[in-house]
Parts: C-alpha cells; structure tokens; sequence
C-alpha cells in the first residue's frame, strides 16, 4: 500500500513536472542508433524527462534497473514516461543477465542507460559496467550530466538524490566520448555548468574536460 501510494505521488509529480519545466540543452551529442547512456545516481528522477526528450534522436532506450524490490517504483516511472527497463540482480549475478542485455541490444537496435554511480555509490564514482557494455557492443558512451536552477535535494542519501521544482530550468549536456572500455574510464564532470558556461571545448580529451572544471 505504502510503495503504491509512493509511485503514483512520484508519477503525478513527473507529469507536472513536464508541464512546467524549462529544459535547456548545453550539449546534445546523441545520434541515431545505438548507444550506452551514462549519468549520475542523483539524477535518476529527472532522467525519466530527459530519456522522454531523447526518443527523437536515439533508437529506444532500455534502461538498467535492480531487480530488487526498490526498482519497483522505479521500473514504473520509466514506463509512465515511455521508457522501457531492463531487472538486472545487483553483482556478479548480474553477468547472465547482462549477456542478454547485449544481445537484445544488438537484435533490436536498442541503447541501454544505466546510472554510473549505482545502485549504492559512493557518489560520483563510476562503476565499470557502462563502460564494460560500451566495450562489448562496440558502441558510443555518451555521459549525461544535469545541472537545475532550483531543486530539493535529499542530503541524506548516499547519493543526494535531486528533485527538481517547478517552473524551474534543468540544464543537460550529453557528451559523446566514443567508444570506451572498462579499463580506460574517462574522467566525467558532476553536472552541465561547466559546459553549460563554455569551459569544456569540443575536441579536448575526457581528462582535459575535468581538469577545466
């Protein structure tokens, strides 16, 4: 009773969201066809309007939830905003599964989105596994990054999670670093300010991008 409650306040509250927030695009590197999406745990609640806004420009994204009872809610969100997820157990159990993400991916033309820093932190603090399926579909990594003008922020997470007001504007950069690999990770900004602003520059390096910030 209580997850239901939860899920339909998180729903109803994505769909004002929608009605009143300005979104501005700092970068926009996705393209057409498949791609593995990468952002930032705290920012998995507007992710659902940001993966709404990118339908246009990318093949159909699934988006990689834990398989556990917390990604209830969450699996729900994203199927509210036409977003399709994908249960994968927490890890090493997660290795079948992922082989099937892939697969499917390749089969059906689909990126794949996952949250870098999930499903526990620490924060900021990227896992392997974007870049490990950006590795083994020979794909694109594109880095999502979110900045807000006004926002809740739940500091006693682990992960600070955000959640943006209304009438306010989320600024987003999505950044192509091209194919990448488990073990060469590039070093990722936090938000979009720094692109927003014009510190990083089109043809610096991943490390030169960060260092700039």
């Amino acid at each position: 009773m209580g997850q239901n409650i939860l899920v339909y306040l998180f729903t109803s509250y994505l769909k004002l969201l929608k009605r009143t927030v300005t979104i501005e695009w700092a970068e926009n590197s996705v393209h057409g066809g498949n791609q593995i999406l990468g952002f930032w745990h705290e920012d998995s609640f507007f992710m659902n309007l940001a993966l709404s806004e990118l339908e246009e420009n990318t093949s159909p994204v699934d988006v990689i939830v834990t398989s556990d009872r917390r990604g209830d809610c969450i699996q729900y969100m994203i199927e509210q905003c036409g977003g399709s997820a994908v249960r994968v157990p927490d890890g090493f159990a997660s290795f079948k599964a992922l082989k099937k993400v892939l697969k499917d991916s390749y089969e059906r033309t689909r990126s794949i989105a996952v949250a870098l820093d999930g499903p526990f932190g620490p924060r900021h603090e990227p896992k392997k596994l974007a870049f490990y399926l950006s590795e083994q579909a020979q794909e694109d990594f594109i880095g999502i990054t979110v900045s807000y003008s006004s926002k809740l922020r739940l500091t006693w997470r682990w992960d600070q999670y955000v959640i943006p007001l209304p009438f306010s504007t989320v600024t987003v950069a999505a950044h192509n670093y091209g194919e990448v690999s488990k073990n060469n990770i590039p070093e990722l900004p936090i938000n979009a300010s720094a692109v927003k602003c014009g510190i990083i520059q089109r043809g610096q390096t991943p490390l030169q991008e960060n260092a700039a910030i």
